[in-house]
């Protein structure tokens, strides 16, 4: 059906090709364009569209902020958690520890597996803690850091730095200790 209205279509601007003495346009070539030729224009759509009325504050609870948030303003110092907030200004060190969105230090605990214990033919694992987001000379931060952690734990700390990504890895201290570390330097 379509195609015999697609002939028909061709045969009659050939035919008006053939009758007319004007120069050809376009519209007269539909070799041109075949498409426009064999399917017929539509003049109106079926679809519809209405604009609804969204609540957006739901939404909006929940994504995440674009800007940190300002301190928290407390009593007294250190909070119950322990925490406490960067000294103003910043200390003068060759290196700065930078805080989280959530002004939290950048600490990361990683288990690994350490060395196969003979005895019961088991691994043993070894925590190993992570400090992220050191600016500066990132080597003065080891070692201020392996000094302090040395005195508190009473035994040498393996530290490994990655001065490209700015982290040291640290084995052999806990947690709290490199915690302890950052707010004495008054990060």
């Amino acid at each position: 059906r379509m195609l015999r209205s697609s002939l028909s279509r061709i045969s009659r601007v050939s035919s008006r090709l053939s009758s007319n003495s004007t120069p050809p346009t376009a519209d007269d070539k539909p070799w041109l364009n075949p498409w426009k030729h064999a399917i017929p224009q539509k003049e109106e759509t079926r679809t519809w569209y209405g604009e609804a009325e969204v609540d957006w504050s739901f939404v909006e609870r929940i994504l995440p902020r674009e800007v940190v948030p300002d301190l928290p303003k407390h009593v007294s110092y250190p909070t119950p958690s322990g925490w406490r907030p960067p000294m103003d200004p910043p200390p003068s060190l060759p290196y700065h520890v930078a805080r989280k969105r959530d002004h939290l230090f950048p600490l990361y605990l990683e288990k690994r597996r350490d060395l196969l214990n003979e005895k019961s033919l088991d691994f043993d694992y070894v925590e190993l803690v992570t400090l992220k987001g050191i600016d500066g000379d990132v080597f003065a931060c080891e070692a201020d850091l392996r000094w302090y952690l040395e005195e508190a734990v009473g035994h040498p700390v393996a530290t490994h730095v990655d001065e490209l990504k700015g982290r040291i890895k640290v084995k052999g201290a806990d947690r709290s200790l490199l915690e302890k570390f950052l707010f004495e330097k008054g990060f």
